[in-house]
């Protein structure tokens, strides 16, 4: 199912996960043509393995261009999904129902309020709660609990449709999407194109490619260094919940997470585990995140489970996204590195490779570009 380098495609996108997917939608609403290529199922490593957390406050720890990064794509998805549903009739689930950052017991209220302090002086929306509070915006909340941190504006989206509703988009605007093409190598054409060759020995010549592979980026072989991105796997569950008793994502500590979904499922994560690029689920991994529920809200531990699974999140060194041309090749772009916000940073990723391909330079994404890695291997 090859190619041929006899047509040439204005850009090719290798990979058809949610980032590859926006970008190519992204620059089609700008009238710019694209082609995706694929390896296997469109999401199927990270984007339909996702929990579709929108919260870009509770990603990070401090101030500064990431977190810039998150918050002005938290502001593109209001108009991103209402375009999506309009155009295709498929709803991605979009809910800015609030997020909240809890902390259980009274010696973790420190901490939560140093973080309260420096991300309210960013957003004046925030509000710190007591116990009391925190139950009324959640009843999930049954057990034990000191205060939290409630983030009105942020919520979270269902990825699987989200995507999907991505594909309708694509395929109603004739954007080629290839399934089953696994990428291995891009070389320069001699005469200011790229050619993209794939394992069946098929061959595609584009003006530009971007490299969107997700947790495989770093399998194939390039003009220059490569990108490093490893795979790290997540745990994941879900369980469902009648009626509407659940109402927002609530952040626990050390590392887990619930999201009510509208359709009556709450999804509870997750794990990290840098073990290649095997996925699993194992009883001790859903512990970690199980366990610090049965003191928090025990009533989520008695609901029937509904599916448990695992993906991979495409990691760089830093743990940021690495968005921009290579230095070492221009022609071609990377747009990976999203780790645990692939959903989040999708539209501002899209929006970002567009200008880039169109010749503009988006200062939002010059602090993520690729050659801080190959700056930081000739120190």
């Amino acid at each position: 199912m090859g190619g041929k380098t006899g047509s040439r495609d204005e850009v090719i996108i290798v990979g058809g996960g949610i980032v590859g997917c926006s970008i190519a939608w992204h620059l089609s609403c700008r009238g710019r043509k694209s082609r995706i290529l694929e390896r296997q199922e469109p999401g199927g490593l990270a984007t339909h393995a996702a929990a579709g957390i929108l919260g870009p406050m509770n990603e990070t720890d401090r101030p500064g261009p990431f977190l810039e990064l998150m918050r002005r794509s938290l502001s593109l998805y209001p108009d991103f999904v209402a375009r999506l549903e309009e155009e295709t009739g498929l709803s991605p689930d979009f809910a800015q129902s609030g997020i909240l950052a809890v902390a259980p017991r009274p010696g973790d209220r420190a901490a939560l309020r140093a973080r309260f302090d420096w991300q309210s002086a960013l957003d004046p929306s925030l509000v710190f709660c007591d116990a009391s509070e925190a139950r009324i915006l959640e009843p999930a909340l049954t057990g034990s609990l000191d205060s939290a941190i409630y983030y009105p504006d942020e919520g979270h989206v269902f990825a699987p449709r989200l995507i999907k509703a991505l594909l309708g988009s694509l395929a109603r605007r004739r954007i080629p999407l290839e399934q089953g093409v696994t990428v291995t190598r891009i070389v320069p054409s001699g005469h200011g194109t790229l050619l993209v060759h794939d394992r069946e020995g098929g061959c595609r010549e584009a003006e530009k490619v971007v490299l969107a592979a997700g947790a495989l980026l770093s399998d194939i072989e390039i003009p220059g260094t490569r990108i490093p991105v490893s795979p790290v796997s997540g745990q994941i569950l879900a369980v469902r919940s009648p009626g509407s008793f659940y109402r927002r994502v609530v952040f626990y500590p050390p590392h887990g997470y619930f999201v009510p979904k509208l359709d009556g499922t709450v999804v509870i994560g997750a794990t990290e585990e840098s073990i290649g690029t095997r996925s699993r689920v194992t009883p001790a991994g859903l512990l970690e995140f199980l366990s610090p529920l049965s003191s928090l809200a025990p009533e989520l531990l008695d609901l029937p489970l509904h599916h448990v699974w695992s993906g991979l999140r495409p990691k760089s060194p830093d743990a940021l996204p690495v968005l921009g041309p290579h230095p070492e090749c221009p022609e071609l772009l990377v747009a990976g590195g999203h780790y645990r916000n692939g959903i989040l940073l999708a539209p501002v990723t899209g929006e970002i490779m567009a200008d880039w391909i169109e010749g503009g330079t988006p200062a939002h994404s010059l602090p993520f570009l690729p050659d801080r890695f190959l700056k930081a291997g000739k120190e």
